[in-house]
Parts: C-alpha cells; structure tokens; sequence
C-alpha cells in the first residue's frame, strides 16, 4: 500500500477584500500544493455558499482543519479573524504551521 498523502489547509483573508482576488490566491496556493503531492482543502470550497453565515463558514472550516496534517498561511492572514482563529486551533492541536514567504507569491 502507498504512503497517505498528508493534507494541508490553505488559511488566509477572505473577507473585506476583493473576493475574485482572494479566491484565485487560494486556488494558486492549494495548485501548487496538489502538485507537490499533498492532498489540500481550500475554504472556498467547503461545500457552503460564499453567502452562507460566517460563523457557518468556521464551523466547517474548523472541522476541516483539524483533520489536516500542515496548515498554511497566505500572506496577510494577520489582518483576518477567522485566519488568527484557525492559526490558534492548529497551534493548539500540535498541527505544523507553514507561512507563504515574500518569495513566492501563491
């Protein structure tokens, strides 16, 4: 049998922002990802209108982050509630944090 993937989630700002923007950042980052052989979750496809409540939006996110091996945070995540959340619920299940560096835009 093969080795499991791991899986990693793509944490950043989304809201307040232009959303068309956001959206393909996220899409960028969980490509390059994919094609590093890892299995991703990307929040703006988790199953819920972009419409749907925020505090919907963090309890499918949350629940899907806690099944990740490696969380990722896309450059400005400092400027998001739900990012800084999802930061600490990793932090504090032991989940590696991997940042976006300057060097490479996702």
């Amino acid at each position: 049998m093969g080795q499991k993937k791991l899986k990693i989630y793509i944490s950043g700002k989304i809201a307040h922002m232009d959303l068309d923007e956001r959206r393909r950042r996220f899409k960028m980052a969980a490509d390059y990802w994919q094609l590093k052989g890892y299995d991703v979750f990307n929040p703006f496809e988790n199953g819920l209108s972009q419409e749907a409540d925020w505090h919907e939006h963090m309890r499918v996110d949350i629940r899907a982050l806690v099944d990740c091996d490696i969380i990722y945070m896309l450059s400005g995540w400092e400027h998001s509630k739900g990012a800084k959340l999802e930061l600490d619920v990793a932090s504090s299940c032991g989940i590696p944090v991997w940042f976006e560096t300057n060097n490479r835009e996702s």
